[in-house]
């Protein structure tokens, strides 16, 4: 029997670089892991824009497309040409969760939350011909049993550098903005470590390969968390993750993590402020005990991509020479800057359009590189040119190489390769958005 055809696309604006695109691509799992869910007829392709293009003139049966905010106008552009030649078109992603009536108008269908959940009900449906237009998953999938992902159809440039895994779902903190938790839940879902072994057997062929362990948060579960590095340890692979500044505080634990070969953690430390922290529910974090804890893990031989937001509410103007004199004083390997963004189906977003503080909806501005509400105690000028000025210095040659020299650095040449990787972006960016025009209406405080 002849095999249905489906192609999945992640679109993406090649005009319109991001500040954290690298010259080389971030891992992809969330495509290959809706790969795995088709039935054995279907033959499955996918393309990410950012590394290839899209050929339209196929013979498909349908068309999936997961979209982030940035980037779904290019995906209603590339929905839109696929239906006029009457393909299916399903659209899913964290963009399509929150604003399904708007998807609607481009796809033939949206799937809202997980897709595990549903899938199947979509695939029968669509092979009857009676698609539904929204497919919502009530619940969250238990993560045990669930299908490897399909990386074998990734372009080969994906698997270079790096290769990804997921472990965990779902948050339990509920940070004002980010939606996390909003689309995966608050429950921290774990995937039994007997299938994560399973997985890692089929993608590890060699010491040292590096991974990207994609979960929110490596440590919502100590135990957890222990028999994990302990099995990653076994496998001899370098690893980069996100957590906490509270593996720092955990015995034992951030020696274990270096043990297991992690070399990288992106910590999202998003303020100095406290009470920034506070408003954003992150009032476990202390501001005055950030050097000693940083310290702390560069000492294990760890390096840190530290996430810093510009434009809470109390934020001025100095809060960008502060930031910069903080990361150049703590010596953080890869600084990571962006423009607080309320993006769909975050509290943020709902509190900032209840203040009436939101004067841009062009989704193609939601970059968190773009101002796109009125900040409290600065204009949105202000805010833009302050963000801008703060990713330029910490671009610079002689600023990466002033933060990577002091010290001991046991991976010295990954950061300056990761620096350098992106730098082109970064300055892209500054140089794109170094001249931009603001309404008259929202260049002065509101």
């Amino acid at each position: 029997m002849k095999k249905k055809k489906a192609l999945l696309i992640y679109p993406y604006d090649k005009e319109k670089k991001k500040s954290a695109d690298a010259i080389y691509p971030f891992p992809m799992l969330g495509l290959t892991m809706v790969a795995a869910l088709f039935p054995p007829n279907w033959e499955v392709s996918i393309v990410n824009e950012a590394i290839e293009k899209v050929n339209f003139d196929q013979d498909l049966d349908l068309v999936g497309i997961s979209a982030l905010t940035c980037n779904v106008k290019r995906g209603y552009e590339i929905a839109d040409k696929f239906r006029k030649e009457k393909i299916p078109v399903i659209m899913g992603g964290p963009h399509v969760a929150f604003m399904e009536e708007e998807v609607l108008s481009h796809a033939d269908a949206v799937v809202v939350g997980e897709a595990e959940l549903i899938f199947k009900e979509l695939i029968n449906d669509l092979d009857k011909g009676k698609l539904k237009k929204i497919y919502r998953s009530n619940g969250n999938i238990d993560l045990a049993h669930i299908p490897f992902p399909k990386r074998n159809l990734l372009h080969p440039k994906h698997l270079i550098f790096m290769n990804a895994i997921q472990t965990t779902r779902g948050c339990p903190n509920n940070c004002e903005f980010c939606a996390v938790s909003s689309m995966f839940g608050k429950k921290y879902r774990l995937r039994p470590l007997e299938e994560v072994d399973k997985e890692l057997s089929t993608i590890i062929k060699k010491p040292s390969q590096r991974l990207m362990v994609i979960d929110d948060n490596i440590l919502c579960k100590i135990d957890y968390a222990r028999e994990l590095f302990l099995l990653l340890k076994k496998y001899k692979v370098r690893w980069m993750g996100f957590s906490t500044i509270q593996i720092a505080k955990i015995p034992n634990l951030l020696h274990l993590a270096k043990e297991s070969g992690c070399i990288s953690l992106f910590i999202g430390f998003e303020s100095l402020s406290k009470e920034n922290l506070t408003g954003m529910k992150k009032g476990f974090v202390d501001p005055k005990e950030l050097l000693d804890i940083i310290h702390r893990i560069q000492s294990e031989g760890i390096g840190i991509q530290g996430s810093f937001v510009f434009g809470f509410d109390h934020d001025d103007k100095e809060v960008f020479k502060r930031t910069i004199d903080f990361v150049q004083k703590a010596n953080i390997e890869l600084p990571s800057f962006s423009v607080l963004t309320p993006f769909p189906g975050t509290p943020l977003r709902i509190r900032l359009e209840q203040e009436g503080r939101i004067f841009d909806n062009n989704w193609s501005h939601y970059d968190m590189s773009h101002v796109v509400f009125f900040p409290k105690l600065m204009s949105p000028k202000e805010l833009q040119d302050g963000y801008l000025w703060a990713q330029k210095y910490a671009c610079a040659p002689r600023s990466i190489l002033k933060r990577l020299l002091f010290g001991k650095r046991n991976h010295f040449f990954y950061f300056l390769l990761s620096n350098f990787a992106l730098r082109s972006s970064q300055m892209n960016v500054v140089k794109r958005l170094k001249d931009r025009e603001f309404p008259d209406s929202v260049m002065f405080e509101k």
